[in-house]
């Protein structure tokens, strides 16, 4: 099969790789779509360590189960997949409590040892399948894993009825986050950002109030937006240390900050620890929840969630070195972009 392998800092290569084979309890995938994340991006330029190559990145995966291993129910055979990629022993205390994702044990399909979906075939296990709706494509399946982490973070910390909400960055995590904090029925989602397309999209998913830092000053426009006291709850959907102190600088006292964008890792990140003190603020990392996985597929059917109008760009298997450039130079046009490996 054709897959193209992660071989270094700035070296990926399309090689041909055998078939992978169904382990006990997992199945083989066709992929149909993988979406192109800017982790995968980030990995490749040296600026985020997650395992060492060679590997096949790609960890936002739909297709066609092919072949299934021992113990795999007969029924899975043929369906349309998408894949929710953290794997865990099962047994663990993270694994028990809904968290497999920080299984000591596992891993994440597309980091190393388990290879992604920038391949014509991958797999995965079947514990880890969710059924599309007979609607959805796999151009929108392909990039649910983008939409899940978002929405899935907001879901883990909670959010009560009316609370107001800043999110930093209006790129596909922080369109995600929007439409995550609407489906919570926040009373009011302001969001930063720094183009005007941004700021368009900013309101089509559902923000209320968009300020372009270019043009205004934030902290003035977020006081005048909430009666002089802040947030409940700010979203750094960037990772940079201009955003996380925007983000805790937005909180009301006793507010809350998720942090989510992740970082260049070569870049020294300075967090506001006085002010998070003296607020008595509360700090959250999320990535990743595998409770979120059933509920997402019913607010995407319902339409509580749009991930269509997400999926920007489609390239065929030989073009991920040009979709993965669209993603680094954070084009106008891109919200995601989808790799189509059977193409």
């Amino acid at each position: 099969m054709k897959a193209w392998l992660w071989k270094g800092v700035n070296q990926l290569e399309m090689v041909e790789l055998p078939i992978p084979a169904c382990p006990d309890g997992w199945v083989r995938i066709r992929v149909h779509g993988a979406g192109v994340c800017s982790t995968d991006v980030h990995i490749l330029r040296g600026r985020f360590f997650n395992g060492s190559p060679p590997h096949v990145l790609g960890h936002e995966i739909a297709g066609e189960v092919v072949a299934l291993g021992h113990k795999v129910p007969a029924e899975w055979l043929g369906k349309r997949v998408v894949v929710e990629t953290a794997v865990g022993c099962g047994q663990c205390l993270h694994c028990r409590s809904g968290n497999k994702h920080l299984c000591d044990h596992g891993a994440e399909i597309g980091f190393p040892p388990y290879q992604g979906g920038y391949a014509e075939y991958t797999i995965a296990p079947w514990s880890c399948l969710h059924e599309l709706p007979g609607g959805m494509t796999y151009d929108e399946a392909g990039i649910l894993e983008a939409v899940a982490c978002p929405v899935g973070a907001v879901q883990r910390i909670g959010m009560a009825l009316g609370e107001t909400v800043f999110i930093a960055g209006a790129g596909a995590a922080g369109l995600s986050f929007i439409q995550a904090a609407k489906a919570f029925h926040a009373r009011k989602i302001i969001v930063s950002v720094r183009r005007d397309i941004r700021a368009k999209q900013a309101y089509e998913f559902g923000a209320t109030t968009v300020v372009d830092i270019r043009r205004e000053n934030l902290p003035e426009r977020i006081l005048e937006e909430t009666g002089g006291e802040g947030v409940n709850l700010a979203i750094d959907a960037v990772g940079a240390s201009g955003t996380i102190q925007d983000c805790v600088a937005a909180c009301r006292k006793g507010g809350r900050v998720l942090l989510y964008g992740l970082p260049d890792e070569n870049e020294a990140i300075t967090i506001p620890v006085s002010l998070i003190i003296m607020r008595q603020l509360r700090l959250y990392g999320v990535t990743n929840n595998e409770m979120i996985w059933d509920p997402l597929l019913e607010l995407v059917k319902d339409g509580t969630i749009n991930i269509s109008r997400m999926v920007t760009h489609t390239f065929g298997m030989e073009q991920l070195p040009q979709a993965m450039e669209l993603v680094e130079t954070h084009s106008d046009s891109l919200i995601k972009a989808v790799l189509h490996p059977l193409c």
